[in-house]
């Protein structure tokens, strides 16, 4: 009769490191440590606050964000215009958020692109390895190679008028959410190889591959569950820098192309009119520091609450 003291044999050990995975925080921990973190609290309250503002304001608010009115030209806030009127008499308020809206639309575009082609070309150079690894590498720092906005601002004027003039005003949205996407992509694809790189080593997946795992099944089985935190937390701070982005492309004409509003397109129209009517660059230029602080706590207070051996 065998001994249950008996100690594991090296099949037996190597099954039990092969499961030996560092999981993904799990939904309960995850929650509880959220809750515990005032900051990321506080600027997840902020957020989802701003994207209700962005997603139904325009809907409930009465006002046209587009429409002219001559008779209520560079109005003072007051109950009729909240936030006032521009030099056309358009809605303030309702322009905001409809330029709300856009900003977080093009962020979320930008970051569906960074994690399917960044996140995942990391992955896999980072796992495979060999020329798929130096492909990818040497793609990316060809494009760091470039100014960021600089690369952006060249594809944005190059391809604008012409995407506008074939598909409109979606048309051009989707081409400012591309050239931006050329600029966070690369940073993406860098981090989530270089996490890989170290996670390919450890004991679990080496574990894996001596019990005939496909590699297939360990980038999902082991890989993935150890870099979706990084993932979100990444992808979170990178939206500050996609509405900013966003703000100066259409600052130099190059964004979402009137009527249609946007953040930096109303700081850009109310810049003559700044010592006369400085509201008109007051109320956009504060929602959009708003939202940058917002994202950027928000993915400070995550990646604490992901990592919080991070913080210490």
């Amino acid at each position: 009769m065998r001994d249950s003291g008996q100690p594991a044999t090296e099949a037996q050990t190597i099954r039990l490191e092969a499961g030996r995975a560092v999981p993904a925080p799990k939904a309960f921990n995850f929650w509880s440590r959220l809750r515990s973190n005032p900051l990321a609290l506080i600027s997840l309250g902020m957020f989802v606050g701003i994207v209700v503002l962005a997603v139904f304001g325009p809907a409930v608010y009465p006002m046209s964000a587009t429409r002219p009115d001559y008779a209520s030209i560079n109005a003072f806030p007051s109950a009729d215009h909240f936030l006032g009127t521009d030099n056309l008499g358009r809605d303030t308020l309702a322009r905001l958020l409809q330029g709300m809206r856009v900003s977080l639309i093009v962020a979320v575009y930008v970051e569906t692109l960074n994690i399917f082609l960044g996140a995942l070309l990391g992955l896999l150079a980072g796992f495979y390895g060999g020329l798929l690894d130096v492909l990818v590498t040497r793609l990316a720092d060809m494009l760091f190679a470039f100014p960021g906005l600089l690369l952006a601002i060249l594809v944005a004027a190059a391809f604008g008028p012409s995407v506008t003039e074939r598909f409109g005003g979606i048309g051009r949205l989707l081409l400012v959410a591309g050239s931006l996407s050329l600029v966070s992509w690369p940073l993406m694809a860098r981090l989530v190889r270089s996490r890989v790189l170290v996670l390919r080593e450890q004991e679990f997946v080496t574990a894996s591959r001596s019990l005939g795992g496909n590699r297939p099944w360990i980038m999902i089985q082991h890989l993935l569950p150890n870099i979706l935190g990084m993932v979100l937390v990444a992808s979170t701070l990178d939206i500050a820098s996609v509405v900013i982005n966003e703000a100066v492309l259409s600052l130099l004409g190059l964004g979402i192309q009137p009527p249609d509003p946007s953040i930096g397109k109303m700081i850009t129209e109310a810049m003559p009119f700044l010592e006369a009517n400085g509201w008109q660059v007051f109320f956009p230029s504060a929602a959009l520091m708003a939202i940058v602080l917002t994202v950027s706590f928000l993915g400070d207070g995550l990646r604490d609450v992901a990592d919080p051996s991070a913080s210490t």
